[in-house]
């Protein structure tokens, strides 16, 4: 299982491509943001589900 950084990461290799929809792109830079300023833990399990979720539907 990856961890929510790794996820992070696999899914911030696509923002340059036109794989993910407006909502997705904002959503994957945010948690970028929160990666790079080492608040990944302090995400909500909300974000932790949808981040599953958005990680599954491209990798899985």
């Amino acid at each position: 299982m990856l961890s929510t950084t790794q996820m992070i990461r696999r899914l911030e290799g696509m923002l340059d491509s036109r794989d993910l929809n407006d909502w997705e792109q904002g959503f994957v830079e945010s948690l970028v943001q929160r990666v790079e300023a080492g608040q990944v833990t302090s995400l909500t399990e909300k974000q932790i589900d949808r981040l599953q979720a958005l990680h599954d539907k491209h990798f899985a």
